[in-house]
């Protein structure tokens, strides 16, 4: 019977790994991305429970061997495939008898059990670390240690804080691994999967503070570094002196130079700085990504101002850290953060690799947490909110003024497919609220916003775009749905006012904003170039002031334009803003009016002049921390003026 029961959890697990592949990848959407299908989502909440009464007649070595399978090397099958928004009584009761056998941890006879049982219905945040990891077999260790790195999903109110409270907890415990002796034998294995596999990103849609976080983060890092050579550079970095007469050696990683929109970017914001004074040299870990577009014009561009191109494909941690070591830096520029984790690019980063290290970047805009950065930048805060701000940093601030990041005008391109009211079914007089932010920032606390909005504006309809090829796929999709309806039950909407679109391609989403009423800014974390397209595209945006650095982008776009009533102070004020731009037309008029005139000069769109700014502001710094000499022009000093006055230490606040 135990055989059998064996067999049978195999065949179940693998059919449920089918179910869950079949949801990643197999779902052939029109335009809008239904709800899950009920067949799948029948199947595999059947399998489940199949699966978990097969478990509990077998052995722990049958366990053990079951948990092989492709269903548990990626653990994510309860948090991905929406099976934590499906907890009736008797999956409660699993959770609670596995919690007590967690606690005791590897050396209770039904551990991996409710290991099973724990991957199946809950998420690790929400379960104890069973911290004998020595006692756990290996290779039950590495989906241990995967499933723990899981991302987690918001279900509900609050549920940021509490990962958010539990990530340090975990961090320390991996950090003692690391440096535990009864794992000497096992270290490869434990820092492998931990460079490959832990990506805690989702801490930048919480509305928490997360300093203890990252300096948890920063630790471990510095324990992997000192346990293992190849995940450090072989000297110490920057030489003690530099040549007085050199030009200032400013280095800049990007994830891809051949990729829009990154190279421009990078054009807009540095080309117009003084070669004679700079010397800019672009560090790469890909030349090409699956979304790549050749433009050889824009190429040349690139290189008329770039003094060299470094690769690091194919490069170790240590070779990354020499590589740019040998280059003697002034300033490090880490424009790609990508995730929040310890993969080689977060192990590079971690050692100081310039006299100035710098974070200047837009999809997490925040502090690190590692000793070798020495700035990050940010929009300059208002003073309200300049305590918390300072909260979140070891590093100082290098404050830009006005806007973070400057954005090229659009200019539409042909679409693919034609997106309109009609395509979509809303009547011509319904008011249309749009979000085109990535699936992973329509957390609880911002759709909750959105529903009450809803709730209060008769007939209107949200539009979400939260899929697009660059980002994640529809990985997020059956968990997206799952929130959306839980969200508008609780609020009294009928969810089939709140439209999900299609994986579409930026160069269809203009459409979207064309038949816009409002835009609907995120939060925590911001959406800074949706709303700059949306203001671009005439349509009014919603934005929140933030006690974050990640949420700070969005505000200072409307702010620079002197929109400061498109900001409210909190989620309630959010909402009422959402619903007086909604239903008050002369207020809607005169705040796009306002917003037409202001555009043609708007700093978020002036190149240019951003790129002076910003070259003032690393002149600032070159000033500060090496005494390089500021520029002699009375334009350029003032700037530099300004800028170097606003470099502000978190002690110094």
């Amino acid at each position: 019977m135990s055989q059998d029961a064996a067999t049978k959890c195999a065949t179940l697990a693998d059919g449920m790994a089918d179910v869950a592949s079949w949801f990643r990848n197999g779902q052939d959407w029109p335009l809008i991305a239904p709800a899950p299908r009920t067949d799948w989502l029948t199947l595999l909440r059947s399998s489940r429970e199949q699966l978990c009464a097969a478990l509990s007649q077998c052995s722990r070595g049958e366990v053990e061997t079951v948990l092989r399978a492709r269903l548990f090397h990626r653990p994510e099958v309860s948090s991905q495939m929406g099976l934590v928004f499906d907890r009736p009584p008797a999956v409660l009761t699993r959770i609670e008898a596995a919690r007590e056998i967690m606690t005791v941890g590897w050396t209770h006879p039904m551990a991996a059990h409710a290991f099973a049982i724990a991957v199946l219905d809950t998420q690790p945040w929400e379960m104890p670390i069973m911290r004998d990891l020595p006692a756990c077999p290996e290779h039950v260790m590495e989906r241990y240690l995967a499933w723990l790195f899981v991302r987690p999903v918001y279900r509900a109110l609050g549920d940021d804080a509490r990962y958010v409270a539990w990530l340090p907890e975990m961090l320390d415990w991996l950090r003692a691994q690391v440096d535990a002796p009864g794992l000497r034998a096992r270290l490869a294995t434990v820092v492998n999967v931990i460079i490959r596999l832990l990506d805690i990103g989702m801490v930048i849609y919480s509305d928490v503070q997360v300093r203890s976080v990252l300096d948890a983060r920063a630790r471990l890092v510095e324990a992997m570094t000192r346990q293992i050579e190849t995940l450090r550079g072989s000297d110490r970095g920057p030489a003690a002196t530099r040549p007085a007469d050199r030009r200032i050696r400013l280095g800049v990683l990007l994830r891809t130079i051949l990729k829009h929109p990154d190279p421009v970017a990078f054009c807009s914001q540095f080309e117009h700085f003084d070669q004679e004074r700079y010397e800019i040299i672009i560090y790469s870990q890909d030349l090409v990504d699956r979304q790549c577009e050749h433009d050889i014009a824009l190429y040349q561009r690139l290189f008329r101002f770039v003094s060299a191109v470094r690769t690091m494909n194919g490069l170790n941690v240590q070779q990354m850290v020499d590589r740019i070591h040998a280059d003697d830096l002034d300033v490090f520029v880490y424009s790609y953060a990508a995730t929040i984790g310890a993969s080689p690019t977060d192990l590079l980063v971690s050692s100081r690799l310039a006299r100035v290290q710098i974070l200047m970047n837009s999809y997490v805009p925040m502090s690190t947490g590692f000793g070798s950065f020495t700035h990050v930048a940010t929009v300059r805060p208002a003073p309200e909110a300049r305590a918390s701000l300072l909260g979140e940093c070891r590093e100082a601030f290098a404050e830009i003024p006005r806007v973070l990041l400057s954005y090229l005008p659009f200019v539409a391109q042909p679409p693919v497919r034609v997106i309109n009211r009609a395509a979509l079914r809303i009547p011509a007089n319904a008011v249309v609220l749009y979000n085109g932010g990535a699936v992973d920032k329509i957390v609880p606390v911002q759709l909750d916003a959105w529903v009450r909005a809803m709730a209060r504006i008769s007939g209107s309809v949200l539009v979400l775009a939260p899929f697009n090829p660059g980002w994640s796929g529809v990985s997020g999709a059956t968990n997206l749905h799952a929130l959306i309806e839980t969200t508008c039950r609780a609020h009294r909407v009928d969810p089939r006012r709140v439209i999900v679109l299609r994986e579409l391609s930026p160069r269809d989403t203009h459409q979207l904003y064309e038949m816009a009423t409002v835009y609907l800014g995120t939060f925590p974390h911001g959406s800074s170039t949706s709303v700059a397209l949306a203001m671009q595209a005439g349509v009014p945006a919603v934005t929140r002031r933030s006690p974050w650095l990640r949420g700070t982008g969005d505000a200072s776009i409307v702010q620079s334009i002197g929109l400061d009533e498109l900001v409210a102070a909190d989620a309630d004020t959010y909402v009422d803003l959402t619903v007086r731009l909604a239903t008050d037309a002369p207020f809607r008029a005169q705040v796009c009016d306002k917003m037409r005139a202001a555009l043609p000069t708007a700093p978020f769109l002036a190149s240019t002049e951003y790129g002076e700014a910003l070259q003032g502001l690393f002149d600032g710094l070159a000033h500060e921390s090496f005494g390089y000499p500021l520029p002699l022009d009375a334009s350029s000093a003032a700037v530099s003026d300004v800028v170097t006055s606003a470099l502000v230490h978190p002690a110094a606040a």
